[in-house]
């Protein structure tokens, strides 16, 4: 428990010039790493990593590495809005294996490929969303949905957990767990509002803000549970050793990669700060 609390608040150190400097090469320098890395922890899940495969591993990590600086040199154009969709709807495939509405639907390399939309849906959202109006404040729903509905699903759990969510999947998750990450990211969302309104003169959206914050918390267990379904069908613990405590990039930022495209999209659809 404590190398896991260390290790995080080590990556969070790390990452907070990230989004400070969210408008520079900063951020799409971050998700680069993170998604290049994540392609290449996914090779090694289904088990491509090796010499008979490199012409895929290879090109599909070095588009996962320059797709957000693509979209950084493009701006708050592009077509993210159709590589965010292409990603919700790979989103919606592995959520239908994780509810067993159909089971090990993808074979190895469509496994692969299938991630690298998902990995770089996610990376491209980010970076378009920080090039948008109030970019650096909608930037920061990628951590309150993800991490605080991670923590409070793991604190909520601990405390009161009585009932197994997926066992199958993930079998330390419980529903208590889950209803109570729902519940304390909805309050943080509303602080998130409310502090927004305190040190600057913009007017929060309460409604855009609760019913995000809903999608997203619920969006991101389900993205970890995707992570976990994955992990399970082949055979595997971690997808990597990266984070002590915490195991590989697809381990840590499963639920960021998850939410991240649906962050973009909806705010397409909301004006959170006036």
């Amino acid at each position: 428990m404590l190398k896991r609390l260390l290790t995080g608040a080590v990556l969070v150190a790390i990452l907070i010039p990230v989004f400070v400097f969210y408008d520079t090469l900063a951020l799409p320098a971050a998700f680069a790493v993170i998604a290049s890395v994540a392609m290449y922890e996914t090779a090694k899940c289904v088990g491509i990593a090796d010499k008979n495969h490199l012409t895929v591993t290879i090109p599909a990590c070095l588009i996962a590495a320059i797709l957000p600086f693509y979209q950084y040199s493009l701006g708050a154009s592009g077509a993210p809005a159709i590589i965010a969709g292409a990603a919700l709807a790979v989103f919606i495939v592995y959520a239908l294996g994780v509810f067993g509405v159909i089971k090990h639907p993808l074979a190895p390399m469509t496994q692969f490929l299938t991630m690298l939309v998902y990995v770089s849906g996610a990376s491209v959202s980010v970076v378009a969303v920080s090039a948008g109006e109030n970019g650096g404040l909608i930037l920061l729903f990628l951590f309150l949905g993800s991490w605080l509905t991670d923590t409070f699903a793991y604190l909520c759990g601990t405390l009161f957990g009585r009932h197994k969510l997926i066992p199958k999947v993930s079998p330390k998750k419980t529903v208590e767990g889950s209803v109570g990450a729902v519940i304390f990211t909805l309050i943080f969302f509303a602080l998130y509002g409310l502090l927004v309104s305190s040190l600057t003169e913009l007017a929060p959206c309460y409604p855009a803000l609760m019913l995000t914050g809903l999608a997203l918390s619920v969006l991101s267990q389900i993205g970890d549970l995707n992570a976990s379904y994955i992990k399970r069908v082949y055979g595997i613990k971690d997808y990597g050793r990266i984070f002590p405590g915490h195991g590989g990039m697809l381990d840590r930022f499963d639920s960021v990669i998850a939410i991240a495209p649906v962050i973009y999209l909806l705010s397409l659809a909301f004006t959170y700060f006036n």
